[in-house]
């Protein structure tokens, strides 16, 4: 207890009646008095000691339905210093998350019953809140409690009869502008195309005088230019003039070209060599297709990916008739893929697919990539993933990590960069299923969900975070 929670009375002896009167002497001045109606109350808290509103939590669970409202209970009453006003605001939480807004709001000086706060629900599903959950924001503000006074002129402004609000109101040049003179210059990947501005372009430049170029502030860092090796042209060269609709379509090409007419649309000629979409095509030669396969896959720097990444990897320069069927037929067939990775497909049948989260980092997933080698002092790694934008963080721990180091890792590596989730999906981990991470979620509104032996639909998030706990092991052995 502090002195100022204490209330000083003072008694004096009554001259009349000869009884004594006890008169209380006001203590707290600017104190906000709360008082329990509930042994469920919770009293308010501030997030920091220079946050402007208190919190005021919930002291049952309820649902708020979808484009509803519910009248929440808080089971506190306040009192409030004389030349105040409280007023219930949102929480950001709740409004950005899960789209929740309050209604009405205004609680008096003299108002001393129990506070609820009308939660609106904006969105098109059900909001669950659970008892203990922050709510809303109980902000203290000053007022003006004068009477009203009757006058015969008021003062003269500005505005006057003008408009109620802004409107009407004549528009005033708050800015100056002035000239500049442009340097610009047009960077294209073919040099020969650059155009260059200066400030003798700006009259005496024909461009310059039928129209006005804009720039943005964007900043052109590197230009690449992807360049294919001698040998390599060659090679393509002389599979396709062994290729008749190769040659046929190159035949076409000079026609048009020789008649000044325009290619057919994403087709183009250069060096002798057909681009389709400015990727290079290639001719039907299976070992110049394997070539190409194996220098997009089955390097080191490539790293044996699936087939979609494969194909998009292909795809960046190269072109060619059934390429993606080509490629998955490729990466299926595989030696080292085949020895190396395990099938990540669900069991077949019908399944039970997790929610899908409404925003970003509300959902997570969890697991470890145990007996790895030792670097740093660390033998393992907690992967977390976020089921809504499949971002994944991988972070190493000790080989005896606890669950608090795990607690204390999270907190100190994902928490300050994307915020507390609403629910965490883990397998049944010893550091998972134990009590102190059960307190802790319980405590942090977490909710848990942890996989069985025959839902392999909640296992790994719905397959989301298996690919990334099984990519890094198996990187390390092609390496």
């Amino acid at each position: 207890m502090k002195p100022e929670h204490f209330q000083i009375s003072l008694i004096h002896k009554d001259e009349e009646d000869e009884g004594y009167i006890s008169e209380p002497e006001p203590t707290i001045k600017n104190a906000i008095r709360v008082k329990r109606l509930s042994s469920k109350a919770i009293l308010p808290t501030k997030g920091s000691r220079l946050a402007a509103g208190h919190d005021i939590y919930a002291i049952g669970e309820f649902t708020i339905p979808a484009q509803g409202q519910v009248l929440a209970e808080t089971g506190i009453a306040i009192g409030l210093p004389k030349g105040t006003y409280a007023r219930i605001a949102p929480r950001s939480g709740l409004a950005s998350k899960k789209g929740i807004a309050i209604n009405g709001g205004i609680i008096d000086t003299d108002y001393t019953g129990e506070i609820r706060v009308i939660m609106v629900n904006h969105r098109k599903g059900d909001c669950r809140i659970q008892e203990g959950d922050r709510i809303a924001q109980l902000m203290i503000e000053k007022i003006n409690t004068s009477d009203m006074m009757e006058v015969d002129e008021l003062e003269i402004m500005e505005r006057a009869d003008s408009g109620f609000g802004s409107t009407d109101m004549v528009l005033k040049r708050i800015m100056s502008v002035t000239d500049a003179q442009p340097m610009i210059c047009f960077l294209l990947a073919d040099s020969t195309n650059n155009e260059y501005f200066d400030v003798e372009d700006i009259g005496n430049h024909p461009r310059r005088r039928q129209e006005h170029v804009l720039m943005s502030s964007a900043i052109i860092s590197q230009v690449e230019m992807k360049v294919f090796e001698a040998d390599f042209i060659a090679t393509v060269v002389a599979a396709s003039e062994r290729e008749q609709e190769w040659t046929a379509r190159k035949g076409e090409h000079e026609r048009l070209e020789n008649e000044g007419k325009e290619f057919p649309k994403n087709w183009a000629k250069k060096d002798e060599l057909l681009y389709y979409r400015n990727r290079l095509s290639i001719p039907n030669d299976e070992g110049l297709q394997t070539t190409i396969a194996k220098g997009c896959h089955d390097s080191k720097i490539a790293g044996h990916f699936g087939q979609e990444k494969t194909v998009e990897i292909v795809t960046r320069d190269f072109y060619w008739k059934g390429l993606t069927a080509w490629i998955n037929d490729y990466v299926r067939s595989c030696d080292e893929c085949q020895d190396n990775k395990s099938p990540r497909h669900a069991r077949y049948g019908l399944l039970q697919p997790l929610q899908i989260p409404f925003a970003a980092w509300t959902s997570i997933s969890t697991d470890f990539i145990t007996h790895l080698p030792e670097s740093q002092g660390h033998t393992q790694i907690v992967v977390v993933v976020d089921r809504f934008t499949k971002m994944a963080h991988f972070i190493g721990l000790n080989e005896n990590t606890t669950a608090k180091d795990v607690a204390n890792t999270y907190l100190r590596e994902i928490w300050k960069l994307d915020g507390l989730p609403t629910e965490i999906i883990s397998d049944m981990d010893a550091k998972f299923s134990g009590e102190f991470w059960e307190s802790l979620c319980k405590s942090l509104g977490i909710k848990r969900k942890m996989s069985t032996a025959y839902h392999p639909q909640n296992r790994w998030t719905d397959g989301k975070n298996e690919p990334n706990a099984r990519r890094i092991p198996t990187q390390f052995r092609q390496l």
